[in-house]
C-alpha cells in the first residue's frame, strides 16, 4: 500500500506518514529521538545549573512524543494526566528510560 508524507515538524522532529490500506488509512508517527537524548544528558550532568531561575520549579524529564504515544498504546500511561505522574515518575525511573530524565525523580 502507498505511503506517504502527511506533515512535518521539523522543530520537534517529528513526521507523521499517511498510509493506504485495504480498510482505510494509518498514520504512522516518526521522530529522531536522538537529539532530544543527547540534551537529556546534558541537563542532567549540569544539576540544577541549567534550570536555576525558579529553585521550587523544574524540568525532570523530556518524553519524545514518540515514546508518550508509545506508553499511551501499550501500558495505557498518559504523562499528560496529573492522576498518572506517579506512574510516570516510575517508569522514569526505570533503568531502561533513564535518558529521558533532566533530573533525579524521587517518589
Amino acid at each position: 500500500m502507498a505511503k506517504r508524507l502527511f506533515d512535518h515538524d521539523q522543530q520537534r522532529g517529528l513526521k507523521i506518514v499517511w498510509e493506504d490500506t485495504p480498510d482505510g488509512f494509518v498514520l504512522h508517527y516518526e521522530q529522531d529521538a536522538e537529539p532530544i537524548i543527547d540534551s537529556n544528558k546534558r541537563k542532567i550532568n549540569a544539576g540544577r545549573d541549567y534550570y536555576a531561575r525558579d529553585k521550587d520549579m523544574w524540568r525532570v524529564a523530556s518524553i519524545p512524543i514518540g515514546i508518550q504515544y508509545k506508553w499511551l498504546i501499550e501500558d495505557g500511561l498518559d504523562v499528560h494526566d496529573p492522576d498518572q505522574w506517579e506512574r510516570v515518575a516510575r517508569k522514569l525511573n526505570d533503568p531502561d528510560w533513564r535518558y529521558l530524565k533532566t533530573a533525579e525523580i524521587i517518589l
